[in-house]
């Protein structure tokens, strides 16, 4: 399969999961009210967003998107591996912090894969 083919499958997955964490952030925020978790779920769903309305057809979006999400999350899941449960915040916790490891390395390898 084409590199570029794999990096739009990435951008607009990515996209898609990130805007659906507005159900998870609705329960969230009805049972608990606001805490650092909610600006942890509304920074899902607006990258989400922004991914999805600029990504969703833009070639020249999806090579650097891959890049640089991948580099992000894998830095934040390298957090949480190293400061499990850091203040206590759900983005640190072990299932979040294989999630976000996955996201990473996922897009540095779709990032600069050569096919």
């Amino acid at each position: 399969m084409k590199a570029e083919t794999l990096q739009k499958l990435y951008t607009r997955l990515i996209g898609i999961f990130f805007v659906l964490v507005v159900i998870s952030f609705i329960f969230d925020y009805s049972k608990f009210g606001h805490r650092p978790e909610t600006w942890h779920k509304i920074f899902h769903v607006l990258l989400g967003s922004i991914v999805l309305y600029h990504g969703w057809n833009n070639k020249q979006f999806w090579k650097p998107f891959c890049l640089a999400n991948g580099a992000f999350f894998t830095f934040v899941a390298m957090f949480g591996f190293t400061f499990p449960n850091f203040g206590d915040l759900d983005a640190f916790n072990r299932l979040d912090t294989i999630l976000h490891s996955i996201v990473g390395v996922g897009g540095l390898t779709l990032g600069f894969w050569k096919k």
